[in-house]
């Protein structure tokens, strides 16, 4: 996979508008952080529906980093949320494992869960204090509005220039390098029996367990003894899982994963989602660019995907608020984006297409315990670790 910086058109305002498509929260963060680098609020145009998310979506669980938790928290008050203080790390059926822990990298948690519909309430909170604005998506910027109040077009100079698209909506489109698992994910929520250990603080435990078909992880909700299941298998076992009663599927879940948590059991009727990794080739044009899962969709093994986007939009609303500090063309600040998104973009999804593969080569896996086992052993090698899931590749 390759990415090239985009090609340098004629020279344009600076003044652009800048177009942001897409209703998910990446969107939202960009046009935030936008804000913040002094890019004003009315250059801004947010091609969304404000409302709430549908109801499909809404609960659904998002995994945010450390570093992810601490951009957000710039912008706005952040929801109620479930703090990761450990993450356990096994292969199914073998010993060995490594564990990850905030108190052992003197940070407050690794990472915090939220629902999907408390972090979209608290983005447009923030994007409300912003003064930001909305159009009508697919409109042309005429008609404008906060989320409740309609408002005509702002006036003046920032209507003059080209318009700067950022793609946030979510699909990669066709320039894409693809990647098929054979996998599906069964996805759904589980009561567990073990409270959180509060001789330790109300700091809760994340699970990721490699089998054979696929991993396996379990992460803490912010209600009690509620947790995220995400289950990878071959289509056909998911699908076949997903049609058990819910008791026969709590106990093949008990059978796979253990009793650590205690007794596990199902608390809504799990979904099949299938599992594809696309990552654009270029993510950015002329004059468009691409940021979130409408640049890159990854596999959910380690919880990248969300975190990756995030850090897109804050890098390039960075790039876009220097070119304006530099009184410099926005297809420099593309070019920049681009060059600076390359590391941590080819380097987590690597390693998110790595970790979701390599652990069910049978041959290998006496190695892979091996390996968990001697990373255990090594706090250097474990802190890096931990540092690359929570800040990225940098």
């Amino acid at each position: 996979m390759t990415e090239d910086a985009p090609s340098r058109p004629p020279a344009v305002s600076r003044r652009s508008r800048v177009r942001v498509v897409g209703s998910g929260p990446v969107s939202m963060a960009f046009a935030c952080f936008a804000c913040r680098q002094g890019i004003a609020p009315d250059r801004i145009l947010l091609d969304r529906a404000p409302g709430p998310p549908p109801p499909a979506l809404a609960g659904r669980a998002l995994a945010l980093s450390l570093g992810t938790w601490q951009l957000l928290a710039r912008i706005g008050r952040l929801p109620r949320a479930a703090p990761i203080g450990t993450v356990e790390v096994t292969v199914s059926g073998l010993p060995g494992r490594v564990r990850l822990t905030a108190s052992e990298l003197g940070v407050p948690a690794l990472g915090y869960v939220v629902r999907y519909a408390t972090l979209v309430e608290a983005l447009e909170r923030g994007v409300a204090a912003a003064g930001l604005m909305y159009t009508v998506p697919g409109g042309d910027g005429a008609n404008l509005g906060s989320p409740s109040t309609p408002s005509a077009p702002a006036s003046g100079s920032s209507t003059e220039g080209a318009m700067l698209v950022v793609h946030a909506e979510g699909d990669t489109g066709s320039d894409v390098s693809e990647l098929a698992f054979a996998q599906s994910a069964l996805l759904a929520e589980v009561e567990v029996e073990v409270e959180a250990d509060h001789a330790t603080g109300p700091l809760l435990p994340a699970h990721e367990r490699f089998t054979v078909a696929g991993p396996l992880a379990l992460l803490p909700l912010p209600e009690p003894r509620r947790y995220s299941l995400v289950w990878c298998a071959s289509p056909e076992e998911s699908q076949r899982r997903a049609s058990l009663a819910p008791e026969a599927l709590a106990a093949e879940l008990q059978s796979a994963f253990g009793w650590s948590l205690g007794r596990l059991s199902f608390w809504n009727t799990p979904i099949v989602a299938p599992m594809v990794r696309k990552a654009r080739r270029r993510i950015a044009g002329d004059r468009e660019v691409w940021i979130g899962n409408a640049a890159q969709a990854l596999h959910p093994v380690a919880g990248q995907g969300l975190n990756l986007g995030v850090r897109d939009a804050f890098l390039l609303a960075r790039c876009l608020g220097q070119a304006d500090a530099d009184h410099a063309d926005e297809t420099v600040a593309l070019a920049s984006y681009a060059r600076t998104r390359r590391l941590d973009r080819s380097g987590t999804i690597a390693l998110t297409d790595t970790l979701a593969r390599i652990f069910s080569i049978r041959p290998l896996r006496p190695l892979q315990s091996l390996t968990l086992t001697a990373l255990d052993l090594m706090p250097a090698a474990r802190a890096t670790l931990a540092r690359q899931f929570m800040f990225g590749f940098r």
